[in-house]
């Protein structure tokens, strides 16, 4: 009776963290989607609207020294970003990612170009970005807390 127990007992844990490491895959391509692939799509198309709802309500955004609070000092900074230039591309890339239970840190790197509307001159940047995300009570990942800085 004990050797099934004892059976059961593995079973059961084996169940328990193939469940906890499907959580956590999911969570990693949630989170690497909404600091890259998402940001990124939402930046070349001009949907700013989606960009700053990837963030919580209170999220502060520190870009390149500014200390940004609330999704209203985002936005401005976001459509105020480079006067005269569109983006033309944009890449972030992750390097690291973190998760312990409702909370989780990604790090990267980005490239991008500008193109002046009225010269056609291209602006080309690399940098370094940081994001720390929250879990939400529907289950989705939203950024509270991000710092992002140009290299060049």
């Amino acid at each position: 009776m004990k050797i099934y127990l004892i059976v059961i007992a593995l079973i059961l844990s084996g169940v328990t963290s193939c469940t906890v490491e499907h959580h956590r895959e999911s969570d990693r391509r949630a989170l690497i989607n909404l600091t890259t692939r998402d940001w990124d799509e939402n930046i070349l198309v001009g949907d700013l609207d989606a960009c700053v709802d990837s963030y919580t309500d209170n999220a502060v955004r520190i870009q390149d020294g500014k200390t940004l609070t609330g999704k209203d000092e985002i936005r401005t900074m976001l459509s105020s970003f480079r006067p005269g230039f569109t983006v033309s591309t944009v890449e972030n890339k992750v390097e690291d990612l973190w998760i312990s239970g409702d909370l989780a840190s990604v790090r990267g790197t980005f490239t991008g170009s500008w193109v002046n509307k009225e010269w056609g001159d291209t602006l080309w940047t690399v940098g370094t970005w940081l994001d720390v995300c929250e879990r939400q009570d529907d289950g989705t990942w939203k950024m509270v807390f991000t710092m992002a800085s140009e290299l060049r």
